[in-house]
């Protein structure tokens, strides 16, 4: 770069440079705000969420509460029931014993019952309501093997089983039956699944949500969406609440494994059986309106976003097009007053800089100085070497005069290889002659252009405000004048 770009780029600010920065922070910015934005909606919808299921979390135990309660009384009744029976039994365990089943059969919801038993201490099986026909022997069973132990609670709930002699699932409830401290036998009343699953139906709050009664040890008993057939436990998985000591109820999430839904499970310790009732609420049904209304908002931030981005497109190209506008009018500006070869202020510029310094030092009495040069030997360099070679010896002595000047002086070029400096806050008119001097002693120097040395010379003109003239046509009057009589003093001396 010359010094005359050098004089320019230190004299005038970088504007486009700084729109270019203004550009970048405002893309910056908006992607600071867009993140931001964004991020803090992701946590709202996140924290929304969160509050949702935990106030499922509460409404869960509420209605297992009052589910457990329902449930517990339907085992009270199967042991009230079972209770009459015995009695009965110890009375007489012949006719009057039948019909007494048969009442209770009534009693109960059809298919409820599916059969009422009674094994003998020895295991085998000595009634049953569905008639015997064979010795069946059931002295492996859990419910007759739990009653051999008289510290046992009399009230055992057995697990499901497929019965040897009705061929179904059923859920076996006993007792024992004891008479003057003596087991007689064990009473068996077999209930069918699907009764305590429809029970349990009646009481789920949606189509996906699961309720279901297990056994302490995590063995299944009933599930309001399970038929009978898939009661089984699969891979011996245990439930959460296995194993949870004294704790009488809590919380956990999993995915059902019966139907791959992701549920908030509750569980619930009955004190009177043993037994525990767990209710699941399906997450995605009790966060369908949430995210619903989730991509709603979803959509009404992408809409902000895309406005927000869109008006700062429109700005960006309006500040785009308002650096185009004024880089054109800087252009012209610069073209209206620099001469295009050197880069130098033109004549018009001169003029308009001479008479703001007439108009402020006339009122601060303040002198300012002012050199008219002309080059010597300019004209047989064009005519030897051509145009090109004279346009790139005035962009070298150009850039000298820029190299000799102040930062506060004014460089021009008024054409042909006429220049003008004007040198400001000068305090006597030595200081002109010095700078003129130190010109002379710059372009002294040879040029090297286009690999050939070159010399040239000037014959320079001065003038000093405001004794050498009061306007800015006197001052370059004067300067010139005596820039000629300089030309013409040197060539008299060479034609000696």
């Amino acid at each position: 770069m010359s010094s005359a770009a050098v004089l320019q780029v230190r004299r005038h600010p970088p504007g486009h440079a700084y729109r270019h920065w203004l550009i970048t922070l405002m893309v910056a910015g908006l992607l600071l705000l867009t993140g931001l934005y964004w991020w803090n909606w992701l946590s709202s919808a996140q924290q929304l969420r969160q509050e949702t299921l935990e106030q499922a979390q509460r409404r869960a135990t509420q209605v297992n509460s009052a589910a457990s309660e329902v449930i517990a009384m339907l085992f009270l009744n199967i042991e009230l029931t079972m209770l009459q029976l015995i009695d009965q039994y110890r009375q007489d365990p012949g006719p009057a014993f039948e019909r007494k089943v048969a009442q209770l059969r009534q009693q109960l919801p059809a298919g409820a019952m599916l059969q009422v038993g009674v094994i003998g201490t020895d295991g085998a099986l000595e009634y049953s309501s569905l008639g015997l026909r064979d010795r069946v022997d059931l002295g492996d069973r859990e419910h007759f093997k739990v009653h051999l132990d008289p510290a046992r609670e009399p009230f055992f709930i057995g697990k499901p089983l497929r019965g040897r002699v009705s061929g179904q699932w059923s859920l076996p409830f006993s007792h024992p039956i004891r008479q003057d401290g003596q087991l007689r036998g064990v009473l068996v009343l077999s209930v069918s699944p699907d009764y305590l699953r429809q029970a349990l139906a009646r009481l789920a709050l949606a189509s996906d949500d699961l309720i279901s009664i297990y056994r302490q040890d995590g063995e299944l008993l009933a599930r309001n969406r399970d038929p009978a057939d898939r009661l089984e436990q699969p891979g011996g998985r245990q439930p959460p609440f296995v194993g949870q000591g004294l704790r009488r109820s809590g919380h956990f999430s999993a995915v059902a494994p019966s139907d791959g839904v992701e549920r908030l499970f509750q569980w619930q310790r009955l004190s009177e059986y043993p037994v525990t009732v767990v209710l699941g609420l399906s997450q995605p049904t009790l966060l369908q309106p949430i995210e619903r209304a989730i991509a709603q908002e979803r959509w009404q931030a992408l809409l902000a976003t895309l406005l927000l981005w869109s008006s700062a497109g429109c700005a960006i190209l309006l500040l785009r097009r308002l650096q185009t506008h004024v880089q054109k009018r800087r252009s012209i500006e610069h073209l209206a007053l620099h001469d295009p070869l050197t880069g130098l202020h033109n004549r018009h510029a001169l003029l308009e800089r001479l008479g703001q310094l007439v108009a402020t030092r006339s009122r601060q009495q303040v002198r300012f100085g002012l050199l008219f040069l002309d080059l010597d030997g300019f004209k047989p360099i064009n005519d030897r070497h051509g145009h090109a070679t004279g346009d790139a010896v005035l962009q070298a002595i150009a850039g000298r005069l820029n190299g000799c000047v102040r930062q506060q002086d004014f460089a021009a070029r008024l054409g042909g290889d006429e220049f003008v400096l004007v040198l400001q806050d000068i305090g006597s008119s030595k200081a002109v002659q010095a700078m003129a001097q130190r010109i002379r002693t710059s372009l002294s120097e040879p040029l090297m252009v286009d690999g050939r040395q070159i010399r040239v010379g000037a014959s320079i003109g001065m003038a000093c405000y405001p004794q050498d003239g009061e306007t800015p046509e006197a001052l370059l009057a004067a300067a010139d004048q005596m820039m000629y009589e300089v030309k013409r003093g040197q060539q008299a001396a060479s034609a000696l």
